[in-house]
């Protein structure tokens, strides 16, 4: 089963800023995630709200998504990003007919 973990929420700091925390964070997660069973991590910015953010994370593996989104050290790396705490939830693949142009 593929699953869809949907991340959003209110950047602090500027962009740059934003960036550089993000991806730091993801340097730091990214190698144990994807031997947990993540597939692909994309983010977008607003396009009239270049503060409000949103990740779209693939997974195949239920168990993998709730113990890395319930680690503490995940939630300090939020705290670090984010202004408050982001929305997050999950998604199932529903089986539908699809498609992606990458």
């Amino acid at each position: 089963m593929q699953y869809v973990v949907i991340v959003r929420g209110r950047l602090k700091g500027d962009k740059r800023q934003a960036q550089a925390v993000h991806d730091a964070t993801l340097g730091q997660i990214s190698p144990q995630s994807r031997t947990m069973g993540s597939t692909g991590h994309q983010t977008y910015l607003r396009a009239d709200d270049p503060k409000e953010f949103l990740a779209v994370d693939f997974w195949n593996n239920m168990e993998a998504i709730d113990k890395l989104y319930s680690d503490p050290n995940l939630a300090v790396e939020f705290g670090k990003l984010f202004d408050g705490q982001p929305e997050v939830t999950v998604w199932a693949n529903s089986g539908w007919m699809s498609y992606l142009d990458a």
